[in-house]
Order: structure tokens, then C-alpha cells, then sequence
């Protein structure tokens, strides 16, 4: 019965994007009623924003703790952090500083410790900062599961200087990633209308689009600020496609189970279990590759598996090649033989849960027009 009453997780309780933003972390901070906060961030994070986030709690009158993470976004991780670090430092706010994994982490110690979580991302590579939800890696960097909360986090601060003051490769794999609400998952099919739509889902359509929107329109303006370090207007409006419209259309769409099976036959949706069949199985060969470089070539082979057109598709991949994205399987260090294809659909089909057989020829078929 209680499953019937599922509450609806597509916000954050405060947010705030603009330049100098870190100032205010201490606000929000006792807004928050805290007077101790566990700070838990990347070493390049805390490096860049950790002694201006110090000082801005100090003058707020709450004391900071510094967790520098080393690990990847694990049980292993958590458990240290919800059973002896949060008690031992009497903890009662967290703050994730730095990347995906560490705000993912930041979330996972805090909501399963019952505390109020605030984030502060020093780049937008992913929607993470937003999202009600943490990914879980193996020590071994492999992804497992994720930590579904049940709440969402109660504040987002963006500094959209330090967005523009980090590496170029991290912003355009944010903007890569945001596409795939849209493409991914076959929103973009003109047959769902506002009529013949759950509202929800339709709702998803309009935000994910609006990002699609946003993004091919100012993306490599915005891409060539980033370069300059400059915030602009471009800038801005990416870093809010990156992360807000991109989170509303994700959760509205998770939270009324309404993840597109294409009626033509071609849902195999799989930007994502690209991104995760090729951390798990080619580990070590895309180390260096991000979570939206991947995705946003799955997007490309998601624009072949749903049939769009010759200039649609053209376009698309034009606007990836222009942000410096991986434009091929080979591009990844895959093997593109065809044994190694297939090998990689095999583990695309489990990497989430089993998938239907249908889906198979149509991963197969995709990934043959992105394999070099």
C-alpha cells in the first residue's frame, strides 16, 4: 500500500548559481541549523574552494571538519563515514566539495546518517550535485548499484567562477551527459504528445528538451568561455541546462516510472549502460574517459537505434566533435572487432538487469555506425 503514495524527488530544497556563490556557503549552511558540518570533498576541490568555504562557515558561526576523499563513491567509504567519522565529529550537516563520486558520497553518508546534505560542486560534469540519488563503485572502480534516498538534498551552491575556472573537459562532458535525457531515452518522438502522454512524462519531454534546447544552441559558446575562464551568459545558461533542467526532466521521469519503451519497436535505450558495460569491463582502458564523454556517445548511437534524420544526427554529432567529445568506440580504446562488439552488447544487456532479447540487434546495429 505504501508504494502507492511514492513521493516525487525532482528538486532541492534551496539553490543558487552565480559567481562568487561560495560566499554565501556559511548562509545556507546555518540556515540549515548546523554548527558542525563534515566537509566532504576531492583534494583539487578543497585545494581550490576549501579555505574560502572555511571561511564563510567560521563567520556563520559553524565549524567545518575537512574529509579528503580518496576513494571512488564505496560501501566501504560510507560505512567509515556513517559509522565512525559523522559520530566521532558530531556532525550534523554534510557538504560535498568536488566532482560526481564525491557529492554522490556526500549524499549516500548523509541521508543514510538522517542529516541535512548540502552540495557544492566545483564542476558540472554530471547533474550528481542535484539528483536524489548515489551511484556505488567497487574499490576496484567498477560501478555496482545505486543508493536510491529518500528524500532530496536540501541545498545546491554553484560558483559558476569556479565552473568557469576548471578544466574545459569537465564542463563539455556535463553539457554531453545532459543530452541523454532527451535522446536516450526517446523523448524526443514526436508521436508523445501533451494528449496521449502521462503528465510526468510529458512534463520530462518539455524540461529535457528545453536542455536540448539550451545547450545546442549556446553549448560551444558557452564551451569557448570556459576556455577563457569567463562567466557569461552562455556559460550560465549551460551550467543551469547541465544541472537543473537536466535533474527535473530525470526525476520527474524516475519518479513516475515512466522511462521510455519506444512503441516503434527501437526502445533499447542505453547511452548509460554504455557508460557502465565499458567501466566494467574495459576498466582500465577508459579510466581517463568521464562519465558524459561515454554517455554522450552513447547519445550519438541512440540517434541511430531511434531513426532520426540525416541533419538531425549530423548536427548532433557536428556539436560533439566541435566540444572535443569521443566521437567513436575506437576513440575509447575499445576493441571494435566484431567479437569485441558483441562482447560489449552482451554486457550492455546485463550491466543494469537483464534486458529484452529485441534490444539486442538494436544495440548491435547502433554501435556498428559508432565503432570507428
Amino acid at each position: 500500500m505504501s508504494n502507492e503514495f511514492k513521493p516525487m524527488k525532482f528538486g532541492c530544497g534551496r539553490y543558487v548559481q552565480a559567481p562568487g556563490a561560495l560566499e554565501i556557503v556559511g548562509r545556507e549552511a546555518a540556515m540549515l541549523k548546523s554548527k558542525k558540518a563534515l566537509i566532504v570533498g576531492g583534494k583539487q576541490a578543497l585545494d581550490s574552494v576549501g579555505a574560502k568555504m572555511e571561511e564563510s562557515l567560521k563567520q556563520a558561526g559553524v565549524e567545518p571538519y575537512f574529509y579528503t576523499m580518496t576513494s571512488d563513491c564505496t560501501y566501504e567509504t560510507l560505512d567509515y563515514l556513517q559509522n565512525t567519522l559523522i559520530p566521532q565529529q558530531k556532525a550534523d550537516l554534510v557538504i560535498g566539495s568536488g566532482g560526481g563520486k564525491v557529492v554522490d558520497m556526500a549524499k549516500a553518508s548523509g541521508k543514510c546518517s538522517g542529516l541535512p546534505v548540502m552540495n557544492v560542486p566545483t564542476s558540472v560534469a554530471t547533474f550528481n550535485c542535484w539528483s536524489a540519488m548515489s551511484v556505488m563503485y567497487t574499490p576496484d572502480h567498477k560501478p555496482i548499484d545505486r543508493i536510491w534516498h529518500a528524500s532530496e538534498i536540501d541545498a545546491v551552491v554553484i560558483d559558476t567562477q569556479v565552473i568557469a575556472n576548471a578544466p574545459v573537459k569537465l564542463f563539455a562532458s556535463g553539457m554531453a551527459d545532459a543530452f541523454a535525457k532527451y535522446i536516450e531515452t526517446g523523448l524526443m518522438d514526436e508521436s508523445y504528445t501533451v494528449n496521449n502522454t502521462p503528465a510526468g512524462m510529458y512534463t520530462s519531454k518539455v524540461m529535457a528538451g528545453t536542455t536540448n534546447e539550451i545547450i545546442l544552441n549556446r553549448g560551444e559558446k558557452a564551451y569557448r568561455d570556459c576556455v577563457a575562464h569567463q562567466v557569461t551568459d552562455d556559460l550560465d545558461a549551460c551550467v543551469f541546462a547541465n544541472v537543473a533542467t537536466t535533474a527535473i526532466a530525470a526525476a520527474v521521469n524516475y519518479s513516475n516510472h515512466s522511462l521510455i519503451h519506444s512503441g516503434n519497436g527501437k526502445g533499447a535505450t542505453f547511452a548509460h549502460a554504455l557508460y557502465y558495460a565499458c567501466k566494467a569491463k574495459y576498466t582500465e582502458e577508459t579510466s581517463n574517459w568521464l562519465h558524459g564523454e561515454i554517455v554522450g556517445l552513447g547519445c550519438q548511437a541512440s540517434m541511430y537505434a531511434y531513426e532520426r534524420g540525416e541533419f538531425e544526427t549530423k548536427n548532433f554529432a557536428r556539436f560533439m566533435k566541435a566540444i572535443n567529445q569521443p566521437m567513436s568506440l575506437k576513440d575509447l580504446g575499445l576493441d571494435t572487432s566484431d567479437k569485441g562488439l558483441k562482447e560489449l552488447v552482451d554486457c550492455m544487456m546485463v550491466v543494469w538487469g537483464k534486458r529484452p532479447e529485441a534490444h539486442w540487434p538494436i544495440i548491435y546495429d547502433a554501435l556498428q555506425r559508432i565503432k570507428e
